[in-house]
Parts: structure tokens; sequence; C-alpha cells
């Protein structure tokens, strides 16, 4: 099953200086979903945290533009019918993140424990399609195990993605 992603618009990371203080921006995109709903701007953010830039961990994320307050809210549903267009779209800005910084990390969870699942459910899907260059894992917070190799019906906590060669 081949899902379509949305076409994205660079934005600067100065657009973001009084939203993140403490965060550097390494890259955000926007892009619009288009439904049953109506049309909303939603924003992709590659994130890092200032002081550890040396060895964190980049990260990320994406929801809602709000344009009267200049911030992203990660807790709204658009309800458009268009959930796989949207995550296939936050995951093409992902591999073209790591493909430009092909030694780095990347991390994601969703707002909410559901989100993670519904974000884990969709990765389940398109598990035997990712690039074979891409490896994924999945972190396990119970017991401090950490990240571990992706499997298939095992609940995560958050996801790290690598085009590294281990």
């Amino acid at each position: 099953m081949s899902v379509s992603a949305y076409d994205t618009i660079n934005v600067s990371a100065d657009a973001y200086h009084k939203l993140y203080v403490g965060i550097k921006v390494l890259d955000s995109r926007k892009f619009y979903s288009e439904g049953n709903s109506g049309r909303f701007e939603l924003r992709t953010f590659i994130t890092i945290t200032k002081n550890d830039l040396a060895n964190g961990l980049p990260n990320i994320g994406f929801g809602l533009w709000d344009e009267e307050n200049q911030t992203i809210n990660d807790q709204f549903r658009v309800n458009n019918g268009d959930m796989q267009k949207i995550l296939n779209t936050v995951a093409t800005v992902a591999l073209a993140f790591l493909k430009k910084s092909p030694f780095e990390y990347l991390y994601a969870e969703g707002s909410t424990i559901a989100r993670t699942r519904l974000y884990q459910r969709e990765l389940v899907k398109i598990y035997n399609d990712l690039p074979e260059d891409l490896k994924l894992y999945g972190l396990v917070k119970e017991n401090d195990t950490g990240f571990v190799d992706f499997k298939k019906g095992v609940n995560y906590d958050g996801f790290l993605l690598s085009t590294r060669n281990h």
C-alpha cells in the first residue's frame, strides 16, 4: 500500500526563537492537511537541546500551527481523513533529515501514550517497506531497558531511527 505525502515548505528556525528557549531547531517544515474538516497548517520540527548539542538526540515532532499564538499544538486532532498521509509526510521529513545527516539518530514519540501506540501501529503496517538502510529501534523504559531492535508485538515508549551502519 502506497500513501502519498503532502508537499512541504521550509520554515526558518527564527520562527521559533520565542517558542523554544534552550532548544535548537535543526529543521522545520510546514504543510497543509486538507479534507473532511477543512484546511489546517501543520508543522514538523526537528530539535535538539542547546546545552547537549554534542551528545543529545535530535527529536522530531509535529502538530497544528496556531498562527495567533505562534505555537504548535501537538494535542489537536485534525480529523480530516488523511492521517496516513500526514504521518507519511512526517516520515518523509525524518528520512530527508537522516539522509542529510547519515550519522545522526532521530528520536520520536507521541505526545500521549495513545499517540505513541497509534504511531507504532502505523509503523508495523509499513515495517516491511522501510528502506534497507533505515534502522528502527523501540524504546522500552521499563527496567531501564533502553533501545532495542524494533519488533512487532512489543509496546514501545518511543522510537529511534538511524541510517547509521552498526
